[in-house]
């Protein structure tokens, strides 16, 4: 019987996303501190601070109910930050409304700590659509007051407060807005860097750090989901020997050719990439060693049956296959070093054909 978890086990985005919950479950439970100070000191009334405190009781549990369900990935921001910041408002002008006027100036700091958690998430409209409605209820708020409590309504403060407020959440909204390009900007410029530093020059295929990463990502979810899944390390045969009968351009178009011919008809979720010289791996998502030898055994056929008019029209290229199937819990080095001697027992027993581990 599963155990149940605060945080997700399974989901570590999703679990990213509660604790950065908690934290704003923190601050709310501090703004609740203030309007209890507040309240002591006689400048807010008992029932603002009862209502503020089961609002926040509210969105605590249906805010977490829908991150740990699940429910939140149907929405177009799966961190709920609109949502969270607009219940945040909601309840502080709630506070305001049952502060006396002399001291209602004082939750307006708290509108703008509620800004914070939108300027690393939300874009410029985003945060100015939020501003305007913040802007909105605290422009109702005082229009009940000036109904129903004309005692604590100043005509000419509350306007005023009301004015600088909205001047200063729509440049907050502004300056949000551009803070959340520049990040943008910067993952783009992080996403594209990351992809230079992943890729084989020659090939264009992931080199070594690139297979390291997704080799290290496919066995930690192997290891979660109990799936399993094959690598298979690739070596050119003789190919020391179209460098020196055609030369090294040669041997970078046979290269570059190869990495063609590897790659049609894998699936989106394997992985190939250049290892090193004339080595490649191919990693296999949710493959068995039967599957990743009808993979490999067919890769080996397109590879024997590829020719090379421009170098040389008689020239036929063979490559040696070795596969592995991960064993759970083992290390990442442990299952290359057992595709490396398959890829060897290939080589020693003539070339051109597909072994699997002892």
């Amino acid at each position: 019987m599963a155990v149940f978890s605060i945080l997700p086990r399974d989901n570590p985005q999703q679990a990213h996303r509660l604790r950065r919950y908690f934290l704003a479950m923190a601050t709310s439970l501090l703004v609740l501190y203030f309007m209890a100070v507040v309240h002591i000191h006689g400048y807010m009334e008992l029932r603002g601070l009862q209502l503020c405190a089961a609002g926040m009781l509210l969105c605590f549990v249906v805010f977490y109910a829908l991150f740990r369900s699940g429910l939140n990935l149907r929405f177009r921001d799966p961190s709920l930050t609109g949502a969270q910041m607009l219940s945040a408002f909601v309840v502080t002008t709630i506070a305001a409304y049952y502060t006396q006027n002399d001291a209602r100036g004082v939750f307006l700091p708290v509108l703008l700590m509620c800004f914070y958690f939108g300027i690393f998430r939300l874009d410029t409209t985003q945060m100015t659509t939020i501003a305007l409605i913040a802007i909105a209820c605290y422009g109702f708020m005082a229009w009940m007051l000036y109904l129903y409590r004309p005692t604590e309504f100043d005509l000419h403060l509350e306007p005023l407060r009301w004015w600088i407020l909205s001047v200063v959440l729509l440049w907050f909204a502004l300056m949000a807005g551009h803070i959340s390009q520049l990040r943008k900007e910067l993952a783009d410029s992080k996403s594209a860097l990351e992809a230079l530093i992943e890729r084989d020059e020659l090939t264009g295929v992931g080199n070594r750090r690139f297979l390291t990463h997704m080799l290290a990502q496919e066995k930690s979810r192997c290891d979660r989901s109990g799936t399993t899944f094959c690598i298979a390390m690739l070596d050119l045969d003789f190919f020391k020997k179209v460098n020196d009968t055609y030369g090294h351009h040669s041997g970078d178009k046979v290269l570059k050719v190869f990495a063609l011919v590897a790659q049609d008809g894998l699936r989106r979720i394997d992985y190939f990439g250049r290892y090193g010289g004339e080595e490649f791996m191919l990693i296999m998502s949710d493959t068995k060693m039967a599957g990743a030898q009808v993979k490999a055994q067919r890769l080996r056929s397109n590879v024997e049956h590829t020719r090379f008019a421009d170098i040389d029209p008689k020239m036929v290229q063979t490559v040696s296959i070795g596969i592995a199937e991960y064993r759970r819990d083992e290390t990442i080095e442990q299952i290359q070093q057992r595709a490396d001697k398959a890829m060897y027992k290939a080589k020693s027993n003539g070339r051109n054909r597909v072994e699997i581990e002892a």
